[in-house]
């Protein structure tokens, strides 16, 4: 199979991977009406944007592409870190700094990619992960605690600072390969497609844990998936009852009334005993005994 059909295969397989999560988040957006995700929406097409001129100048193996490239990568310059500013709610000052670095290297972008020689590139990805780094610093740096842990913005934080580590990680990862990646069959291809999947794991999961939460507390289903022992438990946890008491009172140890409410809360897709003592106050025709 040849260079150019390789390429179509990985990046059909990507561009669908994408569409999926952008899909997804789109659906929570729709149903939670949730300005952060709406946010963090705009910001997967604007990456998914970006990928689709890369894929198109690696393939057709364009060189002179760089004018639309930079111009494609200053727009998710600008809308990374100011979605990442708003969620963690820094001052305005910090917003001013986007754009001097932005502009600074989109500067030095331009002129070094024009050189179009292995060793400036060497620099260019030197340059743009200390680029990366400053951007990210205030997220990391200024603690602020606007949000509840379990809240939709406290979660998205979460995953906006993984996402933001693995973007880091790969940024630098590909310093000491950025003299060959372009010259071996694929490998350019291949290292964006992993950089590709594993930037957008942190938000799948949180699409997942949302999905089946929201499953859950719509009916009984959830309830319904409990056996007669994780019952007890959560009928107890509802009432009130500590580990040690609910071990004492079912006849079990403490570790297993643990590993029980672990399970039930994985089932249940929740986090806290308010949100387990929610789907049973709403589900009182469930298979568990309504709390008291």
């Amino acid at each position: 199979m040849d260079v150019f059909k390789v390429n179509i295969i990985i990046w059909i397989f990507l561009y669908s991977f994408s569409l999926v999560h952008i899909t997804l988040f789109a659906y929570l957006y729709i149903k939670n009406k949730s300005k952060v995700e709406l946010l963090y929406l705009i910001v997967l097409i604007n990456i998914f944007l970006l990928a689709v001129i890369i894929t198109i100048s690696l393939v057709l193996e364009i060189h002179t592409f760089i004018p639309l490239l930079v111009n494609a990568i200053l727009s998710v310059y600008i809308t990374i870190p100011m979605w990442g500013y708003y969620l963690f709610a820094l001052d305005k000052k910090y917003f001013k700094n986007i754009f001097i670095l932005v502009g600074t290297e989109v500067i030095i972008d331009n002129i070094l990619m024009a050189q179009n020689e292995p060793r400036f590139f060497v620099i260019l990805y030197i340059l743009r992960v200390v680029f990366y780094i400053l951007l990210a610093i205030p997220v990391f740096v200024i603690k602020k605690n606007k949000y509840e842990k379990d809240s939709i913005e406290g979660k998205m934080q979460k995953v906006t600072k993984i996402t933001a580590i693995v973007f880091i990680i790969f940024m630098a990862s590909l310093v000491p390969i950025s003299v060959f990646i372009f010259e071996l069959t694929n490998t350019a291809s291949l290292f964006w497609g992993v950089f590709t999947v594993a930037y957008q794991i942190p938000g799948l999961v949180y699409c997942k844990n949302m999905l089946i939460k929201k499953g859950a507390i719509s009916g009984k289903k959830g309830i319904s998936s409990l056996t007669k022992r994780e019952n007890e438990v959560a009928t107890a946890i509802c009432n009130g009852y500590k580990y040690e008491e609910i071990a004492e009172k079912l006849q079990i140890s403490v570790s297993t009334v643990k590993t029980h409410s672990y399970i039930i809360y994985k089932k249940l897709g929740i986090n806290n005993n308010r949100e387990l003592m929610q789907i049973f106050i709403e589900n009182p025709d469930g298979d568990a005994d309504k709390p008291s």
